[in-house]
């Protein structure tokens, strides 16, 4: 008997807040409502400069599921768990964790040491707190923990969390969860619960705390003082400066404006790896570039052989020397290499003779399809026009539509509205790859997150089970077995695994997380 159905946030909650959230941001220099450590202004020697693309609408982290956001608060506050460099559960603001009977309950045991930016001290309160809250407002981060039904502070330092059903997985979910001080943010909850107060405030625990931030521009953030896990060979300060254009970027790394860059194209990368008194470095990343089908449609994607057609279509090698510059490689599975549990089914090839004998065989030939895409991201604009020009090679008609990711989210809430195929990156936002696919593949998230409309009850059922087994090993093949369904089936064309290229000046380092899409800012150090 297959388990009972998890639970998700709709998706349509996630982009009706975040446009709230948007609307809260905009402004001028927002500084921090009081820190606990009494930080003074750091010289330009103690300072980093980030140059990066990725521009939070808010600091709201409840909505820490978008790299954007994640990417600058993750160095204010505190996860109870994290992952480290080789995919390992490890203790953060939680020492230790374990399941209850049927995996439908989580008993956690937290630090006795720890006190938020305010100075106020952490307890399971707050764990508690934040977790209700996530509930309540329903969008971002809430998407990784729909399981979640309630919890109970037991004392200080244990919380009992309860799960609306089994989910052996559940732990790793919560190192996405950033926990809030919930004494300042009840005093600022307004009538939004604390949304737009949290927008432009810190309420964490983190390594640094919030001096300024100027929406679209820059945020400013100190090395807190009394942390309890304090590293002086952290900058005193690190700036964010969030710059679009990769050339800017680039010129700035060169002059000394900024001290490291994220988000540059892949040329950009390859001209700066001889500049002096900089380095290239490529961390691993679970990031892959997709086209999703839309498997249900009344279009010609609903047919799998022209979908296959469109796969075999595409010049891959060419995307890799061209469009990546040789930083990355053909993608050969619904998940990165770096991802555990994951099928390889090889990388695909270009074969357009088969291509068009699929097309012919599905009475395509000469018809038309519709891809909407990220303009803005340099990969997705160039990826577009190849394929637009691939698919002429066959006698295909592509119509590419740009939109944002907000807005292809919106578009999936309806059969009528979802496209023909949308490119996009997509990959696990923890390292365990069975959420992922649940989320992404599972036919209860129609309407939501499952972009191709796909719905196969064997699928449904492995996914189900695998999420609820306690056994790792017999999850992971289940998972497995749910992803040779999935590739058999055509759902999605599977393009490239970029690198996850930066650039920094000589004298930072930093450590791999596997929970950041881009790196955790908490952990630059200089040496």
């Amino acid at each position: 008997m297959a388990p009972a159905r998890l639970r998700h946030t709709r998706t349509a909650a996630t982009v009706l807040a975040a446009g709230l959230l948007l609307s809260a941001c905009a402004g001028a220099a927002q500084q921090t409502s009081g820190g606990g450590s009494g930080t003074t202004a750091a010289t330009r020697d103690e300072t980093v400069i980030i140059g990066t693309g990725a521009t939070p609408q808010s600091l709201e982290p409840a909505i820490a599921d978008e790299v954007q956001t994640d990417f600058t608060v993750s160095s204010m506050y505190d996860k109870l768990v994290t992952f480290d460099g080789e995919g390992n559960l490890v203790p953060q603001l939680a020492t230790e964790w374990s399941f209850g009977e049927g995996a439908a309950s989580v008993d956690l045991t937290l630090r006795d040491d720890v006190t938020f930016h305010s100075g106020n001290p952490f307890t399971a309160a707050d764990v508690v707190y934040t977790l209700d809250r996530v509930k309540r407002l329903g969008l971002g981060v809430a998407s990784f923990l729909s399981d979640y039904e309630s919890a109970e502070a037991v004392d200080d330092t244990h919380v009992t969390i309860t799960l609306s059903g089994p989910n052996a997985a559940f732990v790793g979910a919560l190192s996405k969860l950033y926990v809030l001080d919930s004494a300042l943010v009840a005093e600022n909850a307004g009538s939004d619960d604390a949304q737009q107060w949290l927008a432009t405030n810190d309420a964490g625990s983190g390594a640094y705390e919030l001096s300024t931030y100027t929406a679209n521009q820059t945020t400013e953030v100190a090395r807190y003082a009394d942390y309890w896990d304090y590293d002086e060979a952290r900058p005193a300060q690190v700036v964010y400066r969030y710059i679009t254009e990769s050339g800017t970027l680039r010129d700035e790394l060169t002059s000394g404006g900024i001290d490291v860059a994220t988000g540059l194209a892949a040329t950009d990368v390859t001209a700066l790896e001889s500049a002096d008194g900089l380095r290239v470095e490529s961390l691993p990343s679970m990031l892959q570039l997709f086209v999703m089908f839309n498997t249900q449609g009344s279009g010609i994607t609903a047919d799998p052989k022209v979908r296959e057609a469109i796969q075999l279509a595409y010049d891959y090698d060419g995307h890799i020397a061209s469009i990546l510059q040789g930083k990355g490689q053909v993608a050969s599975g619904l998940a990165a290499p770096t991802v555990g549990c994951r099928y390889d089914a090889g990388p695909t090839e270009q074969d357009v003779a088969r291509a068009k004998q699929l097309l012919d065989e599905a009475g395509a030939a000469g018809k038309s399809v519709t891809m909407v895409y990220q303009q803005q991201i340099p990969e997705h604009a160039k990826a577009a026009t190849l394929l637009q020009s691939n698919l002429a090679d066959i006698g295909l008609t592509l119509d590419l539509q740009p939109v944002t990711y907000p807005e292809y989210t919106a578009m999936l809430e309806s059969a009528e509205t979802t496209p023909d195929m949308g490119l996009l990156w997509d990959f696990p936002y923890y390292p365990e790859i069975g959420p992922m696919l649940y989320r992404v593949y599972d036919s209860q998230f129609i309407d939501q997150t499952n972009y191709a409309r796909y719905a196969n009850p064997e699928v449904d059922e492995l996914l189900e089970s695998g999420l609820a087994n306690p056994d790792p090993e017999a999850a992971c093949q289940q998972f497995v077995d749910a992803q040779e369904l999935i590739v058999d089936d055509h759902v999605a064309m599977t393009i490239s695994n970029p690198e996850n290229s930066l650039v920094l000046r000589d004298g930072l380092a930093m450590t791999y997380d596997p929970t950041s899409q881009l790196f955790d800012v908490s952990t630059l150090v200089t040496q």
